[in-house]
């Protein structure tokens, strides 16, 4: 059994690129590059994709900022003088933190697709991919914060 761990260890230390896919990499461009062959319709299919995935991801935000105010009633820090709930003091920073992260999504992939010439006809294809993917891992990360939804 250690040997095999130890083979796996020593696979994924000189093989990293084979155990993790990069940022513009995914199925939604190998499903559009297959599907089309003409670089117009690949980009449009791709550019429909990414619009899905931040409709889904708005969708999550909207929902999770609902719980967070259906579920935190009480007034924030607990103290009589308070004139806002700690929903929402927690509403306003989980809305700002959402601002930001698409800022940061949007600048990331952007230098992701740098590692390409901007005149390459798959630039695009890259940022879309790689906000595609970072979308995703973003509705399972607010996900993670257990936020019950609204009945």
């Amino acid at each position: 059994m250690k040997a095999i761990l130890i083979i796996l260890a020593t696979f994924m230390l000189y093989f990293p690129m084979l155990a993790r896919a990069a940022l513009y990499e995914g199925p939604e461009a190998k499903a559009c590059f297959t599907q089309y062959s003409d670089p117009n319709q690949q980009e449009s299919c791709l550019h429909q994709k990414k619009s899905e995935s931040e409709s889904q991801l708005e969708k999550v935000i909207i929902e999770t900022n609902k719980g967070i105010k259906a579920n935190n009633v009480g007034l924030f820090n607990g103290k009589e003088d308070e004139e806002e709930t700690s929903g929402e003091v927690y509403s306003k920073r989980f809305l700002d933190s959402q601002k930001l992260w698409k800022q940061y999504k949007v600048k990331l992939c952007l230098a992701v697709a740098t590692e390409i010439n901007e005149d390459s006809y798959d630039y695009q294809s890259f940022i879309d991919q790689c906000e595609i993917n970072l979308n995703k891992r973003h509705i399972e990360e607010i996900k993670m914060m257990g936020i019950p939804p609204v009945s």
